[in-house]
């Protein structure tokens, strides 16, 4: 019953995973919200391969680095480091806030400012009573203890920049207790300067990041709702300093997101843009916003208009390349995506980008440039290999392409479900001939031709009550199962194959599972690969793979496949990994 492959690329590597490298972002992560955000953007990951666009939950660019000067940091796939660096982040990007001017975002060193001559000569010609000049003259040794504010300055700052340089220091030690993890301290401050000096932006800021981060502390859509309030009011502040509203700006959207408001956040990034003005990096956050939501028209105007402002924009070439890959523009597709790789933009060298174009490169089939890529992108530490190439990623797994139930705990649970093999599809063929409700196509545009249905049960953990309803007895059964029912990076589905289709070679997500499948209905000359071995189906019998690995399906049989889809967590994760994995 097994075939070897002739021909086909693949070279599977074998034994333990090394973690990949992947690119720098974050974004909050709040409680009860946390759970159902992590869950909406891992979704959107696991379609990754697919051609859905995701930027990780967590892995959002760190835009207010470049606005503000704070350095980004790498994620991690352990949750408490992925927090940790979310609280760094928007510390760091407030405090870059605190020193930096109007729009130009350059740095005054308040070490070496000196006060105006004209203004020190004002103040002492003009005549004053005797208790008047005893107040002046200690207020003036209270002054030379603090850096004194440069002529220049002076005569540019207005309104709100004044009074955030006036209370540089105290906007500072705010700061620093959010450094410190002194939230509900730092929030009890930047609301005291803002009762004391409310045109401060700067100070409305710092309430807005401290916000954020007692929400992801106290894991609380409340403060998360509070905190984009707080966002929107720095965004839309009119007479503030430009790049401290566009850093506003951008995390309202990103907190909009979180609460599943992409929609609302392209909103108020267009409304920003006609009150700020054009800016790279709000063009930036309102196409990423428009994929993630769904809004491919918009993302794909706002992209194209940023690389006329910024030709060489490396997240413009990139996320410009993609969108062209999902209207199956693959040469404009390859095109872009190796200008983004070729230049110095590391945000156009995220693993998405080199999965994305190596695929593009497959369907024009020219599959040793796909390989070339691919290669690329694990010598960069983005996959584990060149045909392992999944993005969500624990590290230390055992990595091999094909298993067998026996090297699994899963064994016994294997042979309860081949005892009800044929109950199992029984529900299915019933569920087949429904007019509706029934087998959705697949949307992932993993289909090179043919016709590929799916029903499913569960989907990152959780049961779908009404899929359940027309096939009880199956799910029943797969309740009692946990490993399988409560894997949240994987799904339990039907899946049915017409004659003539062929899948295009892919990879899943992410190497947290094993995927098991039953064969239901299977005639002659069907067949997948996985790695460099070819295997069929057998009808009542188990078979297990890596689907991290690269794998292809053809059916060049005369009647359907109906095939039962099972994934189960790796054996190699711990529980308290299983409990802190976002879903996929």
């Amino acid at each position: 019953m097994e075939k070897k492959s002739s021909g086909r690329k693949a070279n599977p590597a074998k034994g333990t995973q090394k973690p990949a490298k992947k690119a720098a972002s974050s974004r909050g992560n709040s409680g009860s919200g946390s759970t159902t955000t992590l869950l909406v953007f891992a979704l959107l990951g696991a379609l990754l391969a697919g051609g859905v666009y995701f930027h990780h939950s967590g892995q959002l660019q760190p835009y207010l680095d470049s606005i503000l000067g704070a350095g980004s940091s790498a994620q991690k796939p352990d949750a408490s480091t992925a927090r940790k660096e979310r609280e760094s982040r928007v510390v760091d990007e407030a405090a870059a806030a605190a020193t930096t001017d109007s729009d130009s975002g350059e740095s005054k060193s308040s070490e070496t400012a000196d006060k105006p001559e004209d203004v020190k000569d004002k103040l002492a010609g003009e005549k004053q009573s005797k208790e008047t000049k005893k107040k002046e003259k200690t207020a003036e040794k209270e002054k030379a203890k603090k850096p004194k504010k440069p002529a220049r300055l002076l005569q540019q700052s207005v309104g709100t920049k004044e009074v955030d340089y006036e209370i540089r220091q105290e906007i500072r030690n705010a700061d620093r207790l959010l450094s410190k993890k002194k939230t509900k301290q730092a929030l009890k401050e930047f609301k005291h300067l803002l009762k004391e000096h409310p045109d401060s932006i700067r100070a409305k800021y710092g309430e807005a990041a401290a916000l954020h981060l007692l929400s992801d502390e106290q894991r609380s859509n409340q403060l998360v709702q509070e905190s984009i309030k707080a966002y929107k009011a720095v965004c839309t502040w009119t007479a503030g300093r430009r790049n401290v509203r566009i850093a506003g700006c951008i995390e309202m959207s990103a907190r909009m997101s979180f609460m599943g408001a992409g929609r609302g956040a392209v909103k108020e990034l267009g409304a920003a843009i006609e009150d700020i003005g054009e800016d790279v990096k709000l063009l930036e956050e309102i196409s990423l916003q428009g994929l993630i939501s769904g809004m491919n028209k918009v993302a794909k105007k706002t992209l194209q208009r940023l690389l006329e402002l910024d030709p060489e924009n490396g997240f413009g070439l990139g996320h410009l390349g993609f969108v062209y890959k999902l209207e199956l523009r693959y040469d404009e597709a390859v095109d872009l995506m190796y200008a983004g790789l070729k230049g110095n933009d590391d945000r156009s060298r995220e693993p998405r980008f080199y999965y994305h174009l190596g695929d593009a490169l497959q369907r024009l089939n020219r599959s040793d440039e796909a390989y070339e890529v691919y290669k690329q992108g694990a010598a960069a530490g983005t996959f584990n290999s060149m045909y392992q190439r999944s993005t969500y990623n624990a590290p230390n797994l055992k990595a091999q392409p094909w298993w067998t139930p026996e090297e699994t705990p899963y064994a016994a649970d294997i042979k309860r479900i081949e005892k009800h093999w044929k109950t199992i599809r029984d529900e299915g063929l019933a569920v087949m001939g429904l007019s509706n409700g029934g087998f959705r196509k697949e949307e992932e545009n993993l289909r090179k031709e043919g016709d590929w249905g799916q029903f499913t049960l569960f989907e990152q953990g959780r049961v779908k009550e009404d899929s359940c309803s027309k096939a009880p007895k199956t799910c029943k059964l797969m309740k009692s199962i946990k490993a399988a029912a409560g894997c949240k990076r994987g799904q339990v589905k039907y899946s049915v194959m017409q004659p003539g289709t062929v899948v295009w070679p892919h990879c899943g997500p992410t190497n947290c599972r094993l995927r098991f499948h039953l064969g239901l209905v299977v005639p002659d000359d069907v067949h997948i690969r996985c790695g460099n071995e070819t295997r069929t189906w057998i009808e009542g019998k188990t078979i297990v793979f890596d689907d991290s690995f690269e794998h292809e399906v053809w059916h060049h049989g005369k009647s359907y496949r109906m095939v039962f889809i099972m994934d189960f967590w790796h054996p190699d994760l711990s529980e308290r990994q299983k409990q802190e994995l976002a879903p996929i």
